[in-house]
């Protein structure tokens, strides 16, 4: 990139490499250096540590700001779920990869959804824990912990509890629920034996297995929910509709070039699909089963611990 400086901010975060993968209140931002171009904020939801996640859509960007004249995007990581969707729904980002709970709640803070990651099968929920501990059954995890990344993520905690209590446990009083800020946090707390299980969901779990092979040996899933759909590409509604269609025209070209494609595989993912709101109605059904079978999202975190 041309007069690019990268800056990565770890706000306290110990620089070692546990420290790193607990990715615990890190804060990734690239900042542009060249103040004469537009620029707009591209938010990515935390379902990835900083380090990947700049991996992942840095190279994205890049497609894009080589492609759209004068436009520079600042791709921008937040430290936990709470942190991106302050700023999401502050409309503080031009454009976001929202997961599908959020990218609902974003249409009433001015919010178009425009494409979607794609498959939906990708897009569910699973349970791991510690192959030494045993678990053959999922009614094994009642009366004990379990970690969670955060109570609004959809695929790696709403699920999971939808499943547990339509399979026999009643979440709100027969687990202990620990929030702990990130995918990675949560894996780990079950890794480390702070949790007997965890839940994540496919494409951090995968990163991490990736980039723990041992570890990822004494792991286990146990459980996988069933899909629903993928994360959202969103854009602020005062945002230029060329520039909008620019972006859609060229995320969803990005699986029809042979450089496109290793990107796509580089972020475990086929591409990206046209997509809008009335396709995100069906979070609203999930939601309304959430809420009938457990509580409100919103009084997860008095249910659980926020660690």
């Amino acid at each position: 990139m041309d007069r690019r400086t990268l800056l990565l901010c770890f706000a306290s975060l110990a620089l070692t490499g546990c420290d790193l993968e607990r990715n615990k209140a890190v804060d990734y931002i690239a900042h542009l250096s060249n103040s004469a171009d537009k620029i707009f904020r591209f938010g990515i939801h935390p379902y990835l540590n900083p380090l990947d996640m700049h991996k992942i859509y840095q190279p994205i960007i890049n497609i894009l700001e080589k492609n759209i004249k004068n436009i520079k995007f600042l791709l921008e990581a937040s430290r936990d779920y709470a942190d991106f969707e302050r700023k999401l729904y502050n409309r503080e980002f031009e454009f976001a990869l929202p997961n599908p709970y959020q990218a609902l709640r974003s249409i009433s803070y001015g919010y178009d959804v425009l494409a979607k990651i794609v498959p939906d099968s990708d897009f569910r929920g699973i349970i791991v824990t510690r192959k030494d501990n045993n678990i053959t059954n999922i009614k094994q995890l009642e009366g004990h912990s379990i970690s969670f990344p955060a109570p609004t993520a959809l695929a790696a905690t709403m699920m999971p509890l939808l499943y547990l209590q339509e399979n026999g446990i009643d979440v709100k009083k027969n687990i202990k629920m620990y929030f702990v800020g990130s995918q990675y946090s949560s894996i780990l707390n079950a890794y480390s034996k702070s949790t007997l299980a965890a839940a994540t969901w496919a494409p951090p779990w995968r990163a991490w297995c990736k980039n723990n092979p041992e570890k990822a040996s004494e792991m286990v899933v146990i459980a996988k929910t069933k899909p629903l759909i993928n994360n959202a590409i969103v854009a602020r509604s005062d945002v230029q509709k060329e520039i909008v269609s620019e972006v859609v025209k060229l995320l969803l070209n990005l699986n029809h070039t042979e450089d496109g494609k290793k990107l796509l595989e580089n972020g475990s993912f086929d591409g990206f699909m046209p997509s809008n709101k009335q396709e995100y109605e069906i979070v609203d059904v999930f939601m309304s089963r959430f809420k009938k079978e457990i509580c409100d999202p919103s009084e997860l975190s008095l249910i659980g611990k926020i660690a």
